[in-house]
């Protein structure tokens, strides 16, 4: 009890203390050929939305940068299109951006950023790049499977050493996050890759892990802040209500299907998955339909001929609705839709009480509600 106590003091004195962490930022660097450019530092304020905070023109190749934050912060350094995220703790950042060249060894308008900082700039880049090869390990398994898909023992062969390469992947990053623990901008990796990529248990587990320190400070609360909106989407949360226009023009709530079982459905006309799981979903809702149950797909089509010619091609009975946004769907953004097929399985009640089942795992499931 007195333990409990004394953790619970600890974080409020750091808190705040939290609340005057007022930092001096110094940026300074090379840029390659970049005599007259300009320099950017942007914090992002909403989505994919940025406030210009400090600038600086390029003179004699260099350029320097030096302020105040009100505290430790991930910002985003813009070298035109070339843009890197930096943390800013009151450590000198150094930037060296050399012009790139073709094949031919010509220079081109292109420049590769080089940054060096606190320990806490090195997680930042040491997570891009853990990031960069899961990406090319899931794009390169995906293009190697396609090579051999008309053999079967290939494709067999192939899939366990695309899955072996996958799970040494995921275990360098899990050591990395581990050990990482007593970082700031760990919190950053955990918010923005680790609950993209993994389940919300694996981002509770990181989060739980991190020292009194970190989750008191300004980056902890915005993690614990996303924890927070991430939990609503996982199994046991509510759903967050989805208004959005059916074929017809008309709007339909998902809450409007309270008293049924729902499988909301995150899909695409242009998606090869979606569709191969069409027959099964079908399936489920043949057999249902009639007892309490329905299917409310979100598309992510951004073109409404494509979306509705899908509806009718498939034969897809059941109610259908979208932004025409595409990846930019509100609704997508926030569910942390990051790739479909993506399917929750709604109670009578709008909990989530199972997410991505496919196939067989969808119908046993289903019969466990009505049988």
């Amino acid at each position: 009890m007195i333990k409990n106590v004394c953790y619970g003091l600890c974080a409020i004195i750091l808190l705040v203390m939290g609340c005057d962490q007022k930092k001096t930022y110094t940026i300074s660097g090379t840029w390659e050929n970049g005599n007259g450019k300009v320099v950017y530092l942007k914090k992002e304020t909403r989505e994919k939305q940025f406030q210009i905070i400090d600038s600086a023109v390029v003179k004699d190749n260099q350029f320097k940068m030096t302020g105040d934050i009100p505290q430790v912060e991930k910002y985003l350094l813009a070298l035109e299109k070339n843009e890197q995220e930096i943390l800013l703790d009151g450590e000198p950042i150094e930037v060296v951006a050399t012009q790139m060249t073709n094949k031919n060894g010509d220079k081109i308008d292109a420049y590769k950023m080089a940054i060096q900082g606190s320990h806490e700039q090195k997680v930042l880049e040491m997570a891009r790049g853990l990031s960069m090869s899961k990406s090319m390990v899931g794009l390169g398994g995906m293009f190697a499977m396609v090579q051999v898909k008309d053999d079967s023992v290939k494709l067999d062969s192939t899939y366990k050493a695309v899955e072996m390469m996958k799970r040494a992947v995921d275990e360098r990053i899990k050591n990395f996050v581990d050990s990482n623990s007593n970082s700031l901008a760990i919190t950053y990796v955990i918010g923005d890759f680790i609950a993209r990529e993994y389940p919300f248990e694996d981002v509770e587990r990181y989060y739980n892990n991190l020292t009194p320190e970190v989750k008191a400070s300004y980056p902890g609360q915005l993690l614990k802040e996303k924890m927070t909106s991430l939990r609503s989407i996982n199994v046991g949360g509510i759903a967050p209500d989805i208004d959005l226009m059916a074929p017809d023009g008309k709007h339909v709530k998902l809450s409007s299907l309270r008293g049924k079982y729902v499988l909301l459905d995150f899909w695409a006309s242009w998606c090869g998955p979606c569709l191969a799981e069409v027959p099964n979903v079908k399936a489920v809702y043949e057999q249902y339909k009639d007892k309490g149950f329905e299917i409310y797909g979100v598309s992510l089509d951004n073109k409404k001929d494509a979306w509705v010619n899908a509806i009718e091609k498939h034969d897809l009975p059941w109610i259908h609705v979208s932004s025409l946004k595409g990846w930019e769907c509100p609704v997508a953004k926030i569910y942390n839709v990051t790739g479909i097929p993506k399917m929750y399985l709604l109670d009578k009640e709008g909990r989530i009480v199972a997410m991505d089942l496919r196939g067989e795992a969808l119908k046993e499931k289903m019969a466990s509600f009505f049988n």
